[in-house]
This record gives C-alpha cells, sequence and structure tokens, in this order.
C-alpha cells in the first residue's frame, strides 16, 4: 500500500467487481427468467459453502409467484428437523447405511471364504489324483486337451457335444451358486 500525501491508503492494481444498479424488473417473463438464473446461482452457492465448511445448510426461497424454493446439504428436511428438534437424524441414517454395508461386505467374505475352503480341498483331491496317475505310469487324458486337428467328423461332433454339455453344467452350476448367495443374504 502506499500512502499519498493526505495519509488516505490506496491500493496499487487492484480490481473490483461493480455491479449495476439494483432496479425492480417491470416485466413478469424477466423477472420469472432473472429470479430463475438468480436462484440457481444462490443454491449453487450454498450447497459449495456446505461442502467446503462442512456445515449443514438449509435455504428457503420464495420466488414472485408465491412458490417456495428449497435447498440444503445434505437434505434440507433432516437440516430443519434437527433445527427444530435438536436431534441429528442425517448420521444416524447414515451410521445405518453404514453398518449395513458392513454386515453385507461381512457375509460376502464369509462366503468367499467358504469357496476357498472348498477350491482347497477340490485342488487337493485333484493333486492326490493326479499324483496317483504319475505313479501309475497312466497319463489323464482329458478330451479337452486332445489336438482338434487329428479329429475325424465324428469325433469332432462329440467333442461339439461334450462342450455344449459343459457348457450348460457350468451356466446351471452358477446359477445354482447365485441362488445359494441370494438366500444366504
Amino acid at each position: 500500500m502506499a500512502f499519498d500525501g493526505d495519509n488516505n491508503a490506496t491500493k496499487l492494481n487492484t480490481r473490483k467487481r461493480k455491479f449495476g444498479d439494483i432496479k425492480k424488473v417491470e416485466k413478469s417473463n424477466k423477472s420469472h427468467m432473472m429470479f430463475s438464473k438468480g436462484i440457481i446461482g444462490i443454491f449453487n452457492k450454498v450447497t459449495e459453502l456446505s461442502i467446503l465448511c462442512d456445515a449443514k445448510t438449509a435455504l428457503i426461497v420464495t420466488s414472485p409467484n408465491n412458490e417456495l424454493y428449497t435447498c440444503g446439504y445434505p437434505n434440507c428436511d433432516a437440516v430443519i428437523q434437527q433445527f427444530f428438534t435438536g436431534k441429528d437424524t442425517i448420521e444416524d441414517k447414515e451410521k445405518k447405511k453404514q453398518e449395513e454395508i458392513v454386515e453385507t461386505l461381512r457375509l460376502e467374505y464369509d462366503a468367499i471364504g467358504d469357496e476357498l475352503e472348498k477350491l482347497t480341498e477340490e485342488e487337493k483331491i485333484f493333486q492326490a489324483i493326479n499324483d496317483e496317475a504319475t505313479k501309475s505310469g497312466s497319463i489323464l487324458s482329458c478330451w479337452w486337451n486332445d489336438p482338434i486337428d487329428d479329429m475325424n467328423l465324428q469325433s469332432l461332433e462329440e467333442f461339439k457335444t461334450s462342450l455344449e454339455k459343459l457348457r450348460l453344467n457350468l451356466g446351471s452350476a452358477e446359477d445354482e451358486k447365485k441362488l445359494m448367495f441370494t438366500l444366504e443374504s
């Protein structure tokens, strides 16, 4: 800041926003349009202020047509209810939602743990069968591992039928697991 001869403070390089004269708008269409634009701006500012300051806000505005418009963060009704009763219903609802989410995730975790145990047991059984086959010198021949280039038409048709059966079995097994999971939840 610099001081002039009269000891008045002047600011260097300041820019001020100039507002025009505030006048009442006579035309109702223009008045309604200005109200609509203005209320959107005010609601945006209220929401922004609430988020930045971590505050709960409620704003009620009456239009020129005597219609009420409300805006609140996180919820206008809950903020007004808290103002009148002194009880914070928003936090109770959020706590209940969080508890429900935690319980759902816990159930999913338990279900995944059970599935993991079953898969581990199946893997041990498969490994034991594979070890037994290796010791006896026989190789487990799986029809899906056979090369299709050397197959004749009848073998290819059997291969196709086997693949379709496998797909159906996998689909039904998946449906059963979904049904079991929804019944457990």
